[in-house]
């Protein structure tokens, strides 16, 4: 069985944002079924969409899917509130997240310092294949370099979210040759009492 890969993405494409879509009301269903889903089963994951049935709570099946995929694709086009809160569930566990995003989007400050796909949002039908090849090669080398880990913990030098406070991972914040970061002020790592 490959491994899984759920995708949190923007259901709905925001009534406000629909021209930017050339009218296309549906625009982010045609994102996850032309060039989200052939990506991430090209890269050799098996897509997992959220799904509710009479019995299923769409809640739990979120999280149960933001908590044992092996990769979480975040699509965070047109910052859609519950997808920043997908990504920061599953940056809480600790675990591998592809990050990508449309041409029309830009990050916050605090995710900007991540490694982002940008898409082409028109979806040109002539554009899709290499579109496809491109994600899918973002996807894998995602999970290549994340090594089971998400990039915020990775890029920071925070403790694993398993390992004991305390016990530091290298960071891959570079430094100055005195040793100081390059920046003014430093980040502090998170304490505990």
């Amino acid at each position: 069985m490959p491994p899984r890969c759920f995708i949190a993405m923007p259901i709905t494409t925001p009534p406000d944002r629909v021209a930017d879509y050339g009218g296309d009301r549906d625009h982010f269903v045609h994102v996850l079924e032309y060039l989200l889903i052939p990506a991430v089963e090209r890269a050799g994951y098996e897509p997992w969409r959220p799904s509710a049935n009479a019995t299923d709570v769409i809640h739990s099946e979120v999280v149960r899917a933001l908590c044992t995929a092996d990769l979480v694709l975040v699509d965070l086009s047109a910052h859609n509130p519950n997808v920043l809160f997908e990504l920061g569930l599953r940056t809480g566990r600790d675990k591998p997240v592809s990050l990508v995003r449309d041409e029309q989007t830009e990050l916050p400050f605090d995710i900007a310092i991540l490694n982002c796909y940008r898409y082409n949002s028109t979806l040109l039908a002539w554009n899709m294949r290499a579109e496809i090849d491109q994600l899918a090669e973002h996807l894998t080398a995602s999970a290549a370099r994340s090594a089971g880990h998400n990039p915020y913990w990775q890029q920071f030098g925070l403790p694993s979210a398993d390992a004991p406070w305390g016990v530091e991972r290298q960071t891959s914040i570079p430094k100055q040759r005195n040793g100081e970061p390059p920046y003014p002020t430093q980040i502090p790592l998170l304490a505990v009492a």
